[in-house]
């Protein structure tokens, strides 16, 4: 009998995940029914939804960069970024990601030598602009909207 029922509920848990990833919500007129999902409206009505344009990001992935001091790696940069972007461009900008990996490996290892040379923590405003800036140059004005530096730290 226990096993009749684990079974019974492993299926039901396969058959909702198996949805899910195909992209249909088998919960969302139970939702609708409960109160926790707005209903949806009829086609005849006037009142129209005011659409909000969410944010599209490009996740960027860890930006590694050896920090040269006197001919000697002294110490190593990282960060995790991610790029904002228009939707209707988001393919464009992660298909020209190796040419801004580039960009930002070659320009990050001359400005943070600099930058690292008195002090031990990124200037992470003066590094965003930067990389803005950079892919502004690389992709194209107004292509990236701005660069988000998730993490980062200097080793």
């Amino acid at each position: 009998m226990i096993f009749m029922v684990i079974a019974f509920l492993l299926m039901v848990g396969v058959i909702i995940g198996g949805l899910y990833f195909w992209g249909i919500d088998p919960l969302e007129k139970f939702n609708v029914l409960v109160g926790n999902a707005p209903a949806p409206t009829e086609k005849g009505t006037t009142a129209k939804a005011a659409v909000v344009a969410q944010p599209s990001f490009v996740d960027f992935g860890l930006l590694i960069v050896p920090v040269v001091l006197d001919r000697e790696v002294k110490k190593q940069a990282e960060m995790i970024l991610r790029l904002e972007v228009a939707s209707d461009k988001k393919e464009v900008v992660a298909q020209n990601l190796p040419r801004l990996q580039n960009a930002f490996l070659t320009d990050m290892m001359a400005f943070l030598p600099y930058q690292l040379r008195s002090s031990s923590t990124l200037d992470l405003v003066a590094v965003r602009r930067r990389l803005i800036a950079l892919c502004d140059k690389v992709l194209g004005p107004g292509l990236v909207k701005d660069v988000s530096i998730e993490q980062s730290s200097v080793k």
